[in-house]
């Protein structure tokens, strides 16, 4: 009678959802590949609405009919497809049947099966097996976009393990695919995605790194086959395409690449990793950008879906790593470190996590907060040794160096001078001024007098040119407090006062009441003007970012507008917290058209 009912339903004009829900109550058995047929496309119309789960139901109906012999294999891989959000395990054992099948998949459909079993079990964690798998399919295929996919794939997994044997051999490779690739082929884009995050990675100019994000873009969108639920590459590489934004102080491009992915997941109904990974990275963007409050809120949402999912995944460490980074910003000292208990956030660390941020440089911030300043020399000096070894010394994605001057200062200061002068040697070459300013302050710490307040107000400068609203916030503070201690307290005062109401406006509460403390000792009284809306520029705000975008150097528009120079600078640092974006990307956040220098605006 399911039967009959399912054919009324489609002789009336209704469609396959509804008829399919009659014919997964058909006895099987019978080898009609007429039903096998609806049923295969029953399902591919449930995983276009986002219901994953009862594409599942049809494909595994359709496998008890049976299919066809020579149709078996094809189905079973459509099956692990399905199952590919909600049962991993079941995936990987689906798609293994499906490559093994004497009569199995086109050349085509092996190299689709091949990519998603790779994608499979580098999400349990084998990144290394997976990163295996593409390069010996890769040598088996085909030239052709099959082969270009399948070698992406092998580095893209190698590149995102904890440790590699040749990094820079690694990357040499990424270059030598990007220049070999034809740029006007379906694979250049991807090509140039993971060649962008390599260059963030290796620490170099901070230009060329969004000049090949760029490149992986057209006119500033993800390309077609580039999507974040697209299955024709990894969801990581439109990812890392957001990271390389969020590394070099574009973070409203950022933000906005991750805003989507969240709601892409959610409109296909996507609700396992991938969206725990979409509020990983928001949240991490979040962090960067200051937004403390908004930050946690995203984090722990997605650590909520990884506890669901089991332990030890990659997506965990990442989550925790950035979750307790975030405590730290806020002065939760003690809840970071419970964190770090609970989750069992210690060494050696998941062996093959993704580790964006470095887990490792966490670590060592968390025991810096506990004043186990020996542990943490120890964990951040390995680190170094680690990225140095595979060519990363970006001081954003790892701010080892700097962190490790701060922990070395308890032990041997000359040392850690010497620590924090590499940290800000490394930050110049890539031109990043969060990278600079962040580097500048800590090389600070472990200086005293006029020496700490000249390395303070350097930082100070950067960090106004940046969308880093938190760092910003700790440096001013430091900067008045280092000001006190050489008996400058009026001139301190400002600094402290921008410092604390910077630190409210991130939620740093931690460092406010340190800013409030600092001006009690003082003699100064630690009130707060109001705070001013944070999506929007003030008149003033607005005079300075049209000249700064025209694009006129701070001491012209001083000029221009007849105000001292150090109003400028505060006024533009305003500016870019508040759009989230550096010197490069004001003119787009702005909406506005750049004219060369000297032009009018």
């Amino acid at each position: 009678m399911h039967g009959i009912a399912a054919t009324a339903i489609e002789n009336s004009g209704g469609s396959l959802l509804s008829s399919s829900r009659h014919l997964l109550e058909t006895h099987p058995g019978e080898g009609d590949d007429v039903i096998v047929r609806k049923l295969r496309r029953a399902a591919a119309e449930n995983l276009a609405i986002g219901a994953p789960e009862a594409a599942r139901r049809c494909l595994e109906r359709a496998l008890n009919e049976p299919p066809d012999e020579e149709d078996q294999a094809e189905v079973l891989y459509e099956l692990a497809c399905a199952s590919l959000l909600t049962d991993p395990e079941a995936t990987a054992n689906q798609l293994r049947r499906a490559i093994d099948m004497d009569n199995g998949l086109s050349p085509d459909l092996r190299v689709e099966a091949v990519f998603r079993l790779s994608e499979v079990i580098a999400h349990s964690g084998d990144l290394s097996a997976a990163a295996a798998l593409c390069l010996d399919e890769s040598e088996r295929a085909p030239e052709g976009p099959g082969r270009i996919r399948l070698l992406v794939a092998h580095l893209l997994y190698t590149a995102l393990q904890r440790d590699e044997e040749d990094g820079p051999g690694r990357a040499e490779r990424v270059r030598r695919l990007v220049a070999e690739v034809d740029p006007d082929s379906e694979v250049a884009h991807p090509v140039r995605a993971l060649y962008a995050w390599d260059l963030t990675l290796r620490g170099g100019s901070a230009a060329d790194a969004l000049r090949a994000a760029e490149d992986a873009l057209v006119d500033g969108r993800l390309p077609r086959g580039l999507g974040w639920t697209n299955t024709t590459w990894n969801f990581e590489l439109p990812a890392l395409l957001g990271l390389c934004f969020a590394y070099n102080d574009e973070l409203a491009r950022a933000e906005k690449l991750f805003s989507s992915a969240i709601l892409e997941f959610e409109i296909a109904g996507w609700s396992g990793a991938h969206r725990g990974f979409a509020y990983f990275l928001m949240g991490y963007a979040r962090l960067r950008r200051g937004f403390l409050p908004e930050a946690e809120d995203f984090l722990r949402r997605g650590l909520r879906i990884a506890d669901r999912m089991g332990t030890g995944l990659p997506l965990t460490w990442n989550l925790v790593g950035a979750l307790i980074d975030t405590l730290l910003a806020r002065g939760r000292d003690h809840e970071a470190w419970e964190i770090a208990v609970k989750y069992r956030f210690l060494p050696p660390y998941h062996q093959t996590a993704l580790l964006l941020p470095d887990v490792a440089t966490i670590y060592g911030k968390l025991l810096i907060s506990r004043g186990d300043y020996g542990m943490a020399v120890e964990v951040l000096a390995e680190t170094g040794t680690r990225l140095d070894k595979r060519g990363w010394r970006s001081t954003v994605h790892a701010p080892w160096a700097g962190y490790l001057a701060v922990a070395m200062a308890h032990l041997d200061l000359p040392s850690a001078r010497k620590n924090g002068e590499d940290a800000v040697a490394r930050a110049m070459v890539s031109g990043s001024p969060s990278a600079i300013g962040t580097a500048l302050r800590l090389a600070a710490s472990v200086w005293e007098g006029v020496h700490a307040v000249e390395l303070l107000q350097e930082a100070v400068g950067w960090l106004g040119r940046s969308p880093a609203s938190f760092e910003h916030a700790h440096a001013l503070v430091d900067l008045g407090a280092a000001l006190v201690q050489v008996g400058r307290s009026l001139e301190a005062a400002e600094h402290l006062y921008q410092g604390m109401e910077l630190a409210k406006h991130c939620g740093a509460d931690g460092l406010e009441v340190r800013a409030r403390n600092v001006l009690a000792s003082a003699g100064l009284q630690p009130s707060r003007p109001p705070a001013p809306p944070k999506d929007a520029l003030n008149p003033q705000e607005w005079e300075v970012a049209r000249l700064a975008v025209r694009p006129l150097p701070p001491q012209r528009s001083a000029e221009e507008l007849g105000i001292p120079l150090g109003i400028v600078k505060q006024r533009l640092a305003a500016v870019h917290r508040k759009l989230g974006t550096g010197p490069e990307g004001l003119a787009d956040a702005l909406g506005m058209p750049t004219d060369g220098p000297g032009q009018a605006g």
